[in-house]
């Protein structure tokens, strides 16, 4: 490669397929996961002695929220795919990626500091720094994208990967709202505790994870505070259970002892998530 840098820029042929996308997957799967976190919320509450008229107000708020997604929202996805597109530039030097795009900082990565490249097929690569956070993604809906692969494969090898990063970032989303939705439903303090104290430490996760990942707009940044509301609800559930306990220390060794006899089954499951991870 020469001393002067290439720039690579989204192409306007590529976008189409993308909003098309978004319309298909991206808002329905969405739109799906909070139908689902609703049906479960009041089923819950009814099972606990709720009264279906005080289910009324949060099923009309959930309707608004809902309505929301399917119409306005699509509407602010797409005014900001168009921004991205329009801005999006990849500079490709002799010894460094560098990503602009507008609302986002700019990413620059050496290419002594890629630690692996992955490619999702028919979609984008994933070109990963040091920390998980420092990744520059690259639409194959970019020009001299067969130029760009061949750069990237020669710092890494390419690991084809079939599921997306939305994807899994939705799964994270429906099993973290329906263990929420257990937690404040649940009395029992066997649930309560650990529930709480697991569904704590990944509220707080999420948060700094969000604030420090650079390619993460600011306007997401700032409402990403409003998870200390959903973190003091899980401190509160844990005192109440904790303080009106008169038993804790059989409620301790419960916990301890479920934990103890459930482990080896989590812990085949993440080996076997690793396995199958590397073997692809």
């Amino acid at each position: 490669m020469t001393d002067q840098a290439l720039h690579c820029r989204l192409l306007a042929a590529a976008l189409p397929n993308e909003e098309k996308r978004i319309r298909s997957s991206y808002i329905p799967t969405l739109v799906l996961v909070v139908v689902l976190s609703t049906v479960v919320f009041v089923a819950l509450g009814i099972n606990k002695g709720a009264t279906s008229r005080s289910m009324v107000p949060y099923c009309l708020l959930m309707v608004a929220y809902t309505a929301y997604l399917a119409v306005w929202y699509p509407r602010r996805m797409r005014r900001r795919l168009f921004k991205c597109w329009e801005t999006y530039d990849l500079e490709i030097g002799h010894d460094y990626l560098l990503r602009r795009q507008a609302d986002i900082p700019e990413l620059r990565l050496q290419f002594d500091e890629v630690q692996a490249v992955e490619h999702v097929q028919g979609r984008y690569l994933r070109v990963i720094g040091k920390t998980k956070g420092r990744v520059i993604a690259i639409p194959e809906g970019i020009d001299h994208f067969d130029q760009v692969l061949e750069t990237v494969s020669s710092l890494r090898p390419v690991r084809v990967r079939t599921i997306e990063q939305w994807q899994k970032y939705r799964a994270f989303m429906a099993a973290g709202l329906l263990l929420f939705i257990i937690l404040l439903w649940s009395t029992s303090p066997v649930v309560v505790i650990p529930l709480s104290l697991a569904m704590g430490s990944v509220i707080v996760w999420v948060f700094f994870w969000i604030r420090r990942n650079p390619n993460i707009p600011l306007s997401s940044k700032r409402i990403a505070w409003i998870y200390w509301l959903f973190f003091a609800m899980c401190v509160l559930k844990l005192f109440v259970a904790v303080f009106e306990s008169v038993t804790l220390h059989v409620i301790i060794g419960k916990i301890v002892g479920n934990t103890i006899v459930f482990s080896p089954c989590v812990l085949l499951i993440f080996g076997w998530v690793r396995w199958w991870r590397v073997r692809k």
